[in-house]
C-alpha cells in the first residue's frame, strides 16, 4: 500500500488538506505530521493513519528568533527520523509554515513533495509558498490568476 505523509497545520490549511485526503480516499496509508501542541487536529482525522508529532518552528507569536531557529533544527531532526523510518512515497501540504523544514528533509531523502497553496492566497503567495516555489515536485495554486503570475505553479482548482 502506498504511504502518503500529510503535513497538517491549523485552521483553513487543515480544512483544505482534509478535503484533499477525503478526495484521495482510504486506498493509501497515511502519516499525519502535526504540531506537537495541536490537540484538535488529530480529533478531526476521518481516514486513520499514524500521527507523528513535530515541533513547529514558531510555537508562540512572541517566540524569539533564536528559539525559532532551535525549534526549526528540532523539526528538521524529527522529520528526518520520521521520513527515513516510514519512507512515504510522497509528502503533501496545503500551506502551513510547518511544511518548510519537512519538505527540505523530504528533498534530501528524494521523497516527492506536493505543495498546494492555500485558497486564501488569491493575488500572491504565502511566505511558505515563496520559500518552496521551485523546490517541490509539484507546486499547485487554487486560483488561475495566481497561476498566471507564478512561473512554476500549476493551477489545480479549489479544494473546498
Amino acid at each position: 500500500m502506498t504511504r502518503i505523509a500529510v503535513v497538517l497545520g491549523r485552521g483553513g490549511h487543515t480544512a483544505q488538506t482534509f478535503a484533499l485526503v477525503d478526495y484521495l480516499g482510504s486506498e493509501f496509508q497515511y502519516l499525519y505530521l502535526i504540531g506537537i501542541l495541536d490537540s484538535l487536529t488529530p480529533k478531526k482525522i476521518k481516514i486513520p493513519g499514524k500521527i507523528l508529532p513535530v515541533i513547529p518552528p514558531r510555537l508562540l507569536p512572541q517566540d524569539s528568533r533564536i528559539m525559532s531557529v532551535i525549534r526549526t533544527l528540532m523539526t528538521l531532526i524529527l522529520s528526518f527520523v520520521y521520513l527515513l523510518l516510514y519512507r512515504p512515497r510522497i509528502v503533501i501540504s496545503c500551506g502551513t509554515g510547518l511544511t518548510v523544514p519537512i519538505f527540505l528533509v523530504a528533498r534530501v531523502l528524494s521523497i516527492n513533495t506536493v505543495f498546494i497553496e492555500s485558497m486564501s492566497r488569491v493575488e500572491s503567495l504565502s511566505m511558505t509558498g515563496r520559500l518552496l516555489l521551485g523546490k517541490t515536485n509539484l507546486f499547485v495554486v487554487q486560483w488561475p490568476n495566481l497561476a498566471a503570475k507564478t512561473p512554476g505553479a500549476t493551477y489545480g482548482g479549489q479544494l473546498l
